[in-house]
């Protein structure tokens, strides 16, 4: 049984443990307090978001995009369905892919990168002779979910494909209905952003902001160009100093600015956030959504999930 200080509640049922991070993403702006981010993205589960990306590209919607070609944009490998399973959404947004336009595709199916041949003619794409290479680590990292997941993009990824485009959405789809289900990857920019917080982690858990916490305020993040950090942790006001590197923020000297009184539960709550702002995180971006927790990740990681607000 995995536990954890009080943060919330103490003892959590392993079998919720088990799963959490993998279900904290697919409900992670869901949780918040906004809705923009969650509408953008289709809703909160897979199957809306699915349900957004099978319509053809000529279906009536109110985005005003025009549907996107293939070649060209950086496509996260958003969710993969073999045969009739079902959809099954991509732990942490790991795998993701690319057609130049030019005869090549380049990615990763999840732990490993890979690189092929890639003709798109009309609706179809056709990928062949690909060529499966190490990734970060030679995959040393990934658990099972991951491994699992890079089985089923490889399989797909292979042959004849036929393309269904839906603005930011692309199914590519084989002779057997299995498919991948694909997200343009245009992240909003991590600094500048008002980055709403809307789950905690500590170990293999998440659990919502309010969890525990009733009539706690908005909390949030905004990363500066000067390398400073503002935000509100539930209750007070905060600013304080954040390194940004390629894969890891420092954030130090978290300091309150306003002088604020909430709830003892509240203010526990923004105690927790306050620590998560004092250390070294490892940090992911999607396409409205933060995910960061200590770096390198050991026993007793802690960090944070968060959804962007407002339209780029």
């Amino acid at each position: 049984m995995t536990c954890r200080p009080r943060e919330g509640k103490g003892a959590r049922r392993a079998a919720l443990a088990s799963t959490a991070l993998l279900a904290g993403l697919a409900a992670l702006v869901g949780c918040g307090t906004d809705g923009t981010a969650q509408d953008r993205q289709g809703g909160g589960t897979g199957g809306t978001a699915a349900a957004q990306s099978g319509s053809d590209s000529g279906s009536d919607s109110d985005d005003d995009e025009s549907p996107l070609p293939l070649a060209g944009p950086h496509w996260d490998i958003w969710e993969v369905s073999i045969g009739d399973s079902g959809l099954k959404r991509a732990p942490r947004g790991a795998a993701w892919v690319e057609f130049d336009g030019a005869g090549k595709a380049s990615g990763n199916s999840g732990c490993h990168e890979f690189r092929a041949k890639a003709d798109i003619e009309g609706d179809t794409v056709t990928v062949r002779d690909r060529e499966n290479l190490p990734g970060a680590g030679d995959g040393e990292s990934c658990d099972a979910r991951h491994l699992d997941y890079e089985k089923d993009v490889r399989q797909i990824l292979d042959g004849k494909l036929k393309i269904t485009t839906n603005y930011a959405w692309v199914n590519l789809t084989d002779s057997h209905g299995s498919k991948l289900v694909l997200h343009r990857n245009q992240p909003f920019p991590l600094v500048g952003t008002e980055w709403d917080i809307t789950k905690l982690s500590y170990m293999d858990e998440e659990w919502p902001i309010d969890e525990d916490a009733p009539g706690i305020g908005k909390v949030y993040v905004v990363l500066d160009a000067d390398g400073t950090f503002r935000g509100n942790f539930g209750c007070n006001d905060y600013r304080g100093s954040a390194d940004i590197g390629p894969k890891t923020i420092k954030f130090s000297q978290a300091e309150p600015t306003t002088d604020k009184q909430c709830s003892k539960a509240v203010m526990s709550r923004e105690e927790e956030v306050r620590k998560r702002f004092d250390q070294s995180v490892g940090y992911q971006l999607g396409p409205d959504w933060l995910l960061a927790t200590t770096h390198p990740y050991h026993n007793l990681a802690t960090g944070f999930a968060a959804g962007a607000k407002g339209k780029r």
